[in-house]
């Protein structure tokens, strides 16, 4: 969407309700681009602007500024805001040619004209349904042709013009309820009016889907009109100036029903934007499995079948149903990832939207219904197979992906055997039906339509000239972080949308939310949650503990930012807290034993260490650990011993090699430590300094002067 700077710089006044700064920049920008209409309307609110301060300034206390100054707000807000979507179409072809269309014939945009026609095809379908049927066929197709042509230019004059007034939208409000309506119409404008208000937002039409939302008796229209003023909520412009906005939100959020379809809403938005990451985790994990499974193989130059090999047969007769059990489990894992919300079908359909179908925006937003005119020559081509039909009406995909399904179909229908054909047309071929109840749910009805706009934002050929909803930079798609839901009922659901957050390791987008709790809901599951995503980290495990002292997660916690921090006394207190807990769990006696080194309390660490030395001699980490109080306390040939055993592993860590460099350097031998120094430089790819800065402190304690320092650099 094209922007101009100073009309942005108007908007950041008006967020921030200085109106003086607003008209003084939108001022500066109509002498650059000049238009009478707004250069008048910017005048009349400059006129009322003055005559409030004039009287203000005369010491007069008027009871109604309040009231006045939101009004003038309002006023500047709407006219900018025509400014800025007039701008923007000028100044982007596409939407320009949209404009072209709705104004190249003449046409009466009023709300009783635009009902009339609505409503007229509704009638005009229910009459040629009474014509015999070869009568009524192509009077039929003539109307759906004449219908999605019109359809179009509405929706192309609700993109590429200014915001609505009150009684525009109340009209239309009315449409959208109205049972005289056509449902695909109903279901196309809400989409169009969300579409519209995402670009700028608009009052009157978010006041329109929020009242659809609440009163539509259709559970489609109604599920699309609240994915329609979730992702029309501006955070940056709206809360600021129109207080009726936050007062339908919190009237809104009185529901419980409401608040938990938020709940489900903000969790399918989650599954639908990580559409790519299942794409690639199904064709490099699941997908080669499958396969497998059923003797075929991946190769350059496509999937191949593989020939049967009979010794394998006879030498290994449970392969064959290995092979099968691991193929059944691959297909049951694309069965749960669909049922928990992933939309797992993205990668296969996305590229089939290069047809001309899809170059016709509406089309992104229609439900799939067989009269369109675009798809009755593909349908007519086999419009007696009922495997088709049955995928088309009840298989589990969103609605342009039907489209897509059936267009792409059409095209390969000749090249498939006539066999398997003809098993087609008696529907003898099987697919993943979904089941009827299911496809009337809400939660289905969501999951489709968030498909369907995930597929426009990410493959609509102009997709750039809409704001993103799903942009992963702006994060609008997380409105559980917009400010407007701070403070409202929704706000007792914030810890269980963090906490699925933080298993869908969605950090970033936790961290936004936790960012929006109020004051009052920070209870101990968000300092820990806090703690655990590093805001504010030491903070919120401290919290954490003042609220459940006792509490083995806080302490481990608390205990783990601080040895981080390096406050080692501190964590020693907690590990030792830790450890009177759960006397024997190793990585509590490890990290104990750590601070305890730290700390210089070499025996204490030593002690416990060569306990779990005993009891599990081939264990790594307490050799690790060992080994390295070993160093630290002077008892370098101890040491020697078990670096020698961590060393001898194929692929030694880094880790290892810097401390055994250590160990060796400490006990005098230079050249030796040099050669570890080495390997741990070339395996880490850290610069040599790293040596010296990781232990300078132990390094001047165990006497190594200065020049040795430097010399030991110079032949690293």
């Amino acid at each position: 969407m094209v922007q101009s700077e100073s009309l942005n710089q108007v908007f950041v006044f008006l967020k921030n309700r200085r109106l003086g700064e607003a008209m003084q920049t939108l001022d500066a920008f109509l002498s650059v681009h000049p238009h009478q209409i707004n250069t008048d309307r910017l005048f009349a609110i400059r006129t009322d602007y003055q005559l409030m301060a004039d009287y203000w300034r005369r010491g007069f206390k008027d009871p109604q500024l309040p009231s006045l100054y939101e009004n003038l707000l309002q006023r500047m807000y709407v006219l900018c805001s025509n400014i800025a979507i007039n701008y923007s179409v000028r100044h982007t072809p596409y939407l320009s040619s949209l404009m072209l269309k709705a104004h190249m014939t003449p046409r009466d945009w009023s709300p009783q004209v635009i009902r009339e026609e609505l409503e007229s095809f509704v009638s005009d379908i229910a009459m040629a349904d009474l014509e015999p049927e070869h009568v009524a066929e192509p009077k039929k197709k003539n109307i759906y042709a004449r219908h999605q042509e019109s359809m179009a230019v509405l929706c192309d004059y609700i993109l590429t013009t200014g915001l609505w007034t009150d009684g525009f939208a109340s009209a239309m409000e009315d449409m959208l309820l109205s049972p005289t309506l056509d449902i695909n119409d109903q279901l196309l404008l809400v989409s169009i009016v969300m579409l519209s208000a995402v670009n700028q937002f608009d009052m009157a039409k978010f006041r329109v889907l929020v009242h659809v939302y609440q009163q539509s008796t259709d559970e489609l229209v109604r599920q699309r009109a609240l994915v329609g003023w979730v992702f029309t909520i501006d955070p940056e412009i709206g809360a600021n100036l129109y207080q009726e906005k936050v007062q339908l939100v919190e009237k809104l959020l009185e529901d419980e029903a409401v608040c938990q379809e938020l709940v489900e809403l903000q969790q399918q938005i989650i599954y639908c934007i990580n559409a790519e990451a299942d794409t690639a985790m199904i064709q490099h994990e699941i997908m080669p499995d499958i396969i497998k499974g059923q003797g075929f193989r991946i190769s350059k130059n496509g999937v191949l079948e593989q020939d049967e090999d009979e010794l394998n047969d006879i030498l290994h007769p449970d392969d064959t149903e290995s092979k099968m059990e691991k193929m059944e489990a691959s297909f049951q894992r694309m069965v749960d990832m669909q049922k928990q919300g992933s939309d797992i079908y993205f990668g296969g359909f996305a590229q089939m939207k290069r047809f001309p179908f899809f170059t016709e925006l509406i089309n992104w937003f229609l439900p799939f219904y067989f009269e369109h005119p675009a798809i009755t020559e593909a349908l007519g081509k086999f419009k007696n197979s009922r495997f088709l039909r049955k995928m088309l009406s009840n298989g589990p995909f969103c609605n342009s992906d039907k489209y897509s399904f059936l267009l792409a179909f059409s095209q390969v229908m000749n090249s498939i055997p006539a066999q398997m054909r003809e098993m087609m047309d008696r529907g003898e071929v099987a697919i993943n039906e979904i089941v009827m109840e299911d496809i009337h749910k809400p939660a289905y009805i969501r999951r489709i339509y968030l498909q369907d706009l995930y597929r426009f934002f990410r493959l609509f050929f102009n997709r750039d000239c809409f704001r993103n909803i799903f942009s992963p930079d702006e994060r609008r798609y997380l409105f559980f972080k917009n400010p407007i839901f701070r403070s409202t009922h929704l706000e007792a659901y914030f810890n269980e949308m963090t906490a699925f957050l933080i298993k869908k390791k969605k950090l970033e987008e936790a961290t936004d939310v936790l960012m929006n709790y109020g004051e009052h809901r920070r209870d101990f599951q968000y300092y820990m949650m806090a703690g655990y995503l590093g805001y504010q980290p030491l903070e919120s495990y401290a919290q954490a503990l003042e609220l459940q002292p006792e509490n083995e997660r806080a302490i481990k916690g608390y205990a783990r930012i601080l040895f981080t921090e390096e406050r080692y006394e501190e964590a020693l207190e907690l590990y030792d807290r830790l450890v009177a807990i759960q006397p024997e769990k190793k990585n509590y006696l490890l990290n104990r034993a750590v601070c305890q080194t730290k700390t210089e309390r070499y025996e204490e660490a030593e002690k416990v260490l060569f306990r779990l030395n005993y009891e599990k001699p081939d264990d790594e980490e307490v050799n690790r650990v060992l080994a390295w109080t070993l160093t630290c306390d002077g008892k370098y040939e101890q040491a020697d011993h078990l670096y020698q055993h961590l060393l001898s592993v194929e692929e030694p860590s880094e880790e290892d090699l810097l401390n055994y460099g250590y160990c060796l350097w400490f006990n005098g031998h230079v050249d030796e430590a040099a050669d570890c120094f080495h390997r741990y430089l070339k395996e880490s790819g850290n610069d040599k300094e790293s040596v010296i800065e990781n232990e300078l402190s132990l390094i001047h304690t165990k006497g190594i002067t200065e020049p040795e320092i430097q010399m030991m650099l110079y032949i690293l």
